[in-house]
C-alpha cells in the first residue's frame, strides 16, 4: 500500500510541476505574434472561426485574427509573405486538455491497480 501511495504522490508532483509550462501557452494575445499571418495560423490551428473566438484574437468576429493590431512595417492585416517571420510554422503542440487528461488517466490506472491488489489481498482471508 505504501508503494501505491508513493506512486500516486509522485504522479501528482510530476503533473503539477508540468502544469505551469502547459498553462503558460494557454492565453495568447496579438502582441505574442510577429505578424497577422502568424496570428491567423494560430487562430485557425486552434479551431478559430467567426463563431469560435480563440483567445479573443478576433475582435469583430469575422474570422480574421488580430486584423487591427499594428505589427509595424506596413500594416498588420496583410500577411502577404513580405514579413520577416512568415516562414515560421504554427504551434502544433499539445492543447490545454492534454495535461489534465493524461494526469487523470495515470491516476485512474494507479487507482485501478490499487483496488485490484486490495481485493486480491482481502479475498484470500
Amino acid at each position: 500500500m505504501r508503494r501505491i501511495a508513493f506512486l500516486l504522490i509522485t504522479a501528482l508532483v510530476l503533473a503539477l510541476s508540468a502544469a505551469p509550462a502547459a498553462l503558460a501557452q494557454a492565453d495568447k494575445d496579438c502582441a505574442d505574434f510577429s505578424s497577422q499571418a502568424e496570428a491567423q495560423a494560430y487562430f485557425e490551428a486552434n479551431g478559430g472561426s467567426p463563431t469560435n473566438n480563440v483567445d479573443n484574437l478576433d475582435a469583430d468576429h469575422d474570422g480574421q485574427a488580430c486584423e487591427a493590431f499594428d505589427y509595424g512595417g506596413g500594416g498588420g492585416t496583410g500577411g502577404g509573405g513580405t514579413g520577416g517571420d512568415d516562414g515560421d510554422l504554427p504551434f502544433t503542440g499539445p492543447n490545454d486538455t492534454m495535461l489534465p487528461a493524461g494526469t487523470a488517466l495515470v491516476l485512474a490506472g494507479l487507482a485501478l491497480v490499487g483496488v485490484t491488489r486490495y481485493r486480491a489481498r482481502h479475498a484470500r482471508r
